[in-house]
């Protein structure tokens, strides 16, 4: 089978926002080609683009959890005393999971993230190993309040039940994103898709925001506010990339190609529609891209564009440039000189849409798509064609 990658390039500008927060509550921000630069983690991208699948006929979504424990007592609550339940239960997830948190109970120590047949599974394989698990279970109290010895207290992990709750079926963006357990590294899964932290095209300066709340019952004579505070905040036109490896996520959901499909097609739409949600209410920066590419490669290394702003855009002054313009077409200057040096990559289809800005396109021009779901219809047939191609 051919290794076919899709790599997703944005040009995103944002109205003055806060998105994406740090622990100080303010944008957060990198260095880049040696000045600040505005950012987006990828984390906060691909959150706000899962939670958005479900508009892209990806009704199943995994769930990121330490509660796994309560979901078994909700679907198990007839078996057992709730007490005995529980303490089975504690068995079960430390023996293919995870230790539970010393300081709550009720928790995993780690967030767990599984797909909907993954917890099914695992409610079915408790049923089915409920008499050992029982077991254990009372071994550890007897063994915690000195009535009986210390030996028995762990169940020895089954490889049979660890291999069913391995090959439980994954859900799209859990095969897309990956995930890593340390303490049972057999229910990792390789990422199928990489996303690249969105940086600023330019250089960017924080902004605070001072602002005040009144009181509506203070009485007239009383003049000062409620409260005060501020707000950090920027403006910035960011870059943003992504690749998905098609035939890793194969692999990870079980060989169902037409299921793999879904999911790049979702993944680019909901990449370009979903915009994180970090205090929105207060700004409203819902700015869809003004520039987007797809590359098709065919047994070829997934290339990012980002060095194109290693050297910042900045608007000459007295001009009447915009630094969307600009950070189109320092992209696309840059992308034609890296397949002339270093090759096409295994380039099969380029597919590019944009509001606008033709003058801005370079050589680029010659691939132009106006519109988003006839780039991405094209680019979904060249993914079949290279797929297929022997």
């Amino acid at each position: 089978m051919n290794n076919v990658m899709i790599e997703l390039h944005l040009i995103q500008n944002f109205a003055p926002s806060c998105l994406n927060r740090d622990v100080t509550n303010t944008p957060k921000d990198c260095e880049f080609g040696g000045v600040r630069r505005a950012r987006i983690s990828s984390q906060c991208i691909k959150r706000s683009t899962r939670l958005c699948f479900r508009d892209k006929g990806l009704e199943e979504i995994g769930k990121r959890t330490k509660l796994l424990k309560s979901e078994l007592v909700r679907r198990l609550s007839d078996l057992g005393q709730p007490e005995q339940l529980s303490a089975a239960l504690d068995v079960f997830l430390e023996t293919y999971y995870s230790k539970m948190d010393a300081q709550k109970p009720d928790q995993t120590a780690v967030l767990l993230y599984l797909a909907e047949p993954e917890i099914a599974e695992a409610a079915k394989c408790v049923r089915e190993i409920w008499s050992d698990l029982s077991a254990a279970a009372e071994a550890r109290s007897g063994a915690q309040d000195g009535s009986k010895k210390t030996k028995g207290q762990g169940l020895k992990q089954d490889k049979q039940i660890a291999e069913r709750l391995r090959r439980a079926g994954l859900s799209a963006d859990v095969a897309l994103f990956g995930r890593m357990l340390a303490e049972n590294p057999e229910m990792n899964v390789e990422a199928a898709c990489q996303v690249a932290h969105a940086i600023s095209t330019h250089r960017v300066d924080m902004d605070l925001d001072f602002y005040t709340a009144v009181d509506d019952l203070n009485p007239a004579s009383e003049t000062g506010a409620g409260m005060m505070g501020e707000t950090g905040f920027n403006s910035a036109c960011f870059y943003r990339y992504a690749v998905i490896d098609r035939n890793q996520l194969i692999t990870n959901l079980q060989g169902d190609e037409k299921l793999a499909d879904t999911a790049i097609r979702a993944f680019i739409e909901a990449s370009v529609q979903a915009i994180p949600t970090g205090k929105q209410n207060s700004f409203a920066a819902h700015n869809k891209p003004d520039f987007g590419m797809i590359v098709v490669r065919k047994n070829g290394a997934p290339c990012s564009l980002a060095n194109a702003f290693a050297t910042p855009v900045r608007i000459k002054p007295g001009s009447d440039e915009d630094l969307i313009g600009i950070s189109i077409e320092s992209l696309c200057s840059l992308y034609p000189k890296i397949k002339q040096v270093y090759g096409d990559g295994g380039v099969v289809h380029e597919s590019i849409w944009h509001l606008g800005h033709d003058d801005r396109l370079g050589e680029m021009k010659k691939a132009d798509r106006k519109s988003m779901t006839a780039a991405v219809d094209d680019a979904m047939a060249a993914v079949a064609q290279a797929s297929s191609e022997v």
